[in-house]
């Protein structure tokens, strides 16, 4: 068995388009190659830009003719060929001699013995999963940016205007400051009734519930904000609270900044954003303990729900790691299921509708909170960090704040905004009640000495105008993504595209014109 990993971008195949590696051209081209490659009796895996070409000893000259393969391939045997789904470097920590052939952060392609690989299967999930390598399937890819046909609605658009930055970085500061967020410690516990406080500030109904890890304890947080429609249903926004640090052991630090600190905050950030608005559909916000230790507050939080309530959820959206830009131009991964896709396809939409993002997908679901929905067969999707490299300060002390790209946080967060408000059915005429001087009124405040710098402690009038300086602040932001996407896919005007550079100088974004 021969086998070579070829670059998309039109070269070494004659017949691709210039564009190839943009989108709909990058799609075109794996079809064009793998038909080739199968005609010619070999098989193919798409691991997002590349395509890893296999095929029998004595039929690859035929195709590495027909491909233009001009370098040496790399032979073995089929059997030994497996796909390895990651988290951070978990299977090259175990395998570091293991005989890499693809290396994409996320999934891999090895050469590893078919027994042993057999033998390991999924059990070492949430680490890592090695299964046998697929044929002729995409494992992820690029997802090309269709245009939006038109705005989206109003009500939806000031959903995502309320989700700025400082909320989520004032958050995500608060959560990496526990010394450790291991899923049985104290400082866990502690994380938990914080954010279960936060919850309640905003107005939501919350609680914790106990889950076992092993024969010790931890907890779930589960807030909700009761839908208004008579007919609701229930949308799940939900994310791992707890850290690890493998290397350290149980008494080390484990700030766990990106993982999952990150999808943590996401969710708080969420859950303040939709707080004003009023909805058709229950909205369910959940921070998960025992993730790290095998999905258990996920699994332990569906097995305990009744029938009823299981048919009434319509989508889970799940965040985990949402803070490191691992990817060039920066992209978030969409992964879920093929009961999935209709979610996949609308957080596609609200990307390019709200950010600059780049977009892959995924139908191989592994190692986080979406899993144990999916299993159930709950429509769940992961919003995760793009998978062309690893984030190797993962599960150990090293993932601290200073890793975080904190615009590109927010970015997803406002994809996941724009989601959420329209599958949860947002009502059109949703809007904050104001106060004297058109101030968002009404608006609980945080209690007193939470620690976070979220304005704990600060009367409502001054709560109030926070909250809306972060909504006027996070419009502008979301209008300059929507101009900056326009102007590079050129459908900027010359006098818009100046208009836009104009407001840019002024806000001290741009210190020239370009």
């Amino acid at each position: 068995m021969k086998f070579a990993l070829l670059p998309f971008a039109g070269r070494n195949f004659p017949n691709a388009l210039p564009e190839a590696a943009t989108g709909i051209d990058n799609a075109r081209e794996t079809a064009e190659r793998g038909r080739a490659v199968e005609a010619e009796g070999g098989f193919w895996v798409g691991l997002g830009g590349d395509m890893f070409v296999c095929s029998a000893n004595g039929k690859w000259n035929a195709i590495a003719e027909r491909l233009e393969i001009a370098s040496p391939s790399d032979a073995g045997r089929k059997s030994d060929l497996h796909l390895v789904m990651q988290t951070g470097r978990g299977f090259q920590n175990a395998y570091p001699d293991a005989h890499v052939l693809a290396d994409k952060g996320r999934y891999l392609i090895v050469e590893f013995d078919r027994a042993e690989a057999q033998e390991l299967g999924d059990s070492r999930a949430p680490l890592f999963a090695i299964r046998p390598l697929p044929e002729n399937a995409v494992v992820y890819a690029p997802r090309p940016r269709r245009g939006v046909d038109r705005l989206p609605a109003p009500a939806v658009m000031a959903a995502v205007a309320a989700v700025t930055r400082p909320d989520f970085e004032a958050a995500v500061t608060r959560l990496a400051s526990f010394t450790t967020r291991l899923s049985t410690s104290a400082d866990f516990r502690a994380a938990a009734e914080w954010a279960r406080a936060r919850f309640e500030a905003l107005g939501l109904a919350a609680r914790t519930s106990g889950i076992a890890v092993g024969s010790a304890a931890s907890l779930n947080v589960i807030a909700t904000k009761a839908g208004t429609g008579a007919q609701a249903g229930a949308v799940l926004v939900v994310a791992h609270l707890d850290s690890v640090n493998h290397g350290g052991g149980a008494s080390a630090a484990a700030p766990g900044a990106d993982d999952n600190a990150s999808g943590a905050a996401g969710v708080l950030t969420l859950a303040a954003a939709m707080a004003p608005h009023e909805f058709a559909h229950d909205l369910v916000f959940i921070l998960f303990g025992g993730e790290e230790q095998g999905l258990l507050g996920s699994r332990q939080y569906i097995a305990e729900l009744p029938e009823a309530e299981r048919r009434r959820i319509r989508a889970v959206l799940n965040m985990d790691m949402i803070g490191c830009v691992n990817s060039q131009p920066p992209t978030v991964m969409l992964e879920g299921a093929a009961l999935s896709q209709g979610i996949i396809d609308a957080l596609a939409e609200a990307a390019e509708a709200h950010t600059t993002l780049a977009i892959q997908t995924s139908l191989n679901p592994f190692a986080s909170d979406h899993v144990p929905f999916i299993e159930a067969g709950i429509p769940a999707v992961l919003t995760i960090e793009g998978a062309d490299s690893a984030n190797e300060a993962i599960h150990s002390g090293h993932d601290t704040l200073d890793r975080l790209d904190m615009d590109y946080a927010t970015q997803v967060l406002r994809m996941n905004a724009g989601w959420l408000a329209a599958e949860a059915g947002i009502a059109a005429a949703s809007q904050p009640d104001t106060v004297p001087g058109g101030m968002p009124g009404n608006l609980p405040v945080p209690p007193a000495g939470c620690g976070c710098g979220c304005g704990a402690g600060v009367s409502p009038a001054e709560a109030s105008a926070k909250v809306h300086r972060n909504q006027v602040t996070g419009h502008y932001q979301a209008l300059f993504a929507q101009y900056a996407r326009l102007n590079r896919d050129g459908r900027l005007s010359p006098g818009d595209r100046a208009e836009w550079q104009s407001a840019l100088l002024a806000c001290g974004q741009l210190d020239q014109p370009r």
